[in-house]
């Protein structure tokens, strides 16, 4: 079998692995019940939300979080892990900090201020000329893991901590991450893609992590915003499996 025939192999979902589809569905409805749909600004071409607050900040990092695990799945199952990689850590950071954002909701503080002012700066006119600084990482972290452990966990910390190392190898493309698509074998890199199915089947396990832990921030945010009947719901598709 060519490289090629071996690539367009997808590999099968595991019994534990997530529906996909209900994920999204999940999240769109989410996003439906509680920001609803963002304006059409005829000037600019473009849909916004005019509501700038924590919570429709929240909900855009679970759109692209959602999104993001939908990239991990096609990464994966054709054998490009440098990227799988690099989209691994934009799902995890997107996770974090929609627990940042709505840690303390309806309060917010003057971090998740600066945090929300910064975010929306960024329209598709101005996104060259923000002006207000971002909030340092090690801050939304800390807001996860309280949120998370209810209190501050130095032990969870440092795991979330080097989750984000791990990642951002990929992101800076370092020497053992680009290694890491070398095949002895035939002595050249996976350009098109590594097509080993049993290394994409492992591979696929971090996939199934990262939908598991945009499901669970879509419950939080559900339990966070009051729907409760859309946050019972998510907890027991997840009981269910």
């Amino acid at each position: 079998m060519s490289q090629a025939e071996q690539l367009a192999q997808i590999v099968p979902l595991s019994e534990g692995e997530m529906n996909l589809n209900q994920l999204f569905n999940f999240c769109e409805r989410l996003r439906k019940e509680a920001i609803g749909e963002p304006k059409w600004i005829e000037e600019k071409k473009v849909f916004e939300y005019r509501d700038h607050s924590a919570k429709v900040v929240a909900l855009l990092k679970l759109m692209r979080a959602a999104q993001g695990v939908n990239a991990l799945d096609l990464l994966c199952r054709h054998g490009l892990f440098i990227d799988l990689g690099v989209i691994s850590r934009c799902v995890h950071d997107s996770d974090a900090e929609i627990y940042f954002l709505l840690e303390r909701f309806p309060e917010t503080s003057s971090t998740i201020d600066q945090f929300v002012k910064s975010f929306f700066e960024s329209t598709i006119d101005g996104y060259l000329s923000t002006e207000t600084p971002t909030v340092q990482t090690k801050q939304i972290r800390s807001a996860m893991v309280r949120v998370l452990k209810d209190g501050q966990d130095e032990e969870t910390y440092s795991r979330i901590q080097n989750i984000y190392k791990t990642f951002s190898g990929y992101v800076h493309a370092n020497y053992a991450h680009i290694m890491e698509i070398y095949n002895g074998s035939t002595r050249d890199f996976s350009l098109i893609g590594v097509s080993s199915i049993q290394q994409r089947a492992i591979r696929m396990e971090a996939v199934d992590l990262a939908a598991n832990s945009v499901l669970h921030a879509a419950a939080f945010i559900a339990n966070t915003v009051k729907l409760n009947n859309l946050y019972r719901e998510i907890v027991q598709s997840w009981q269910e499996k």
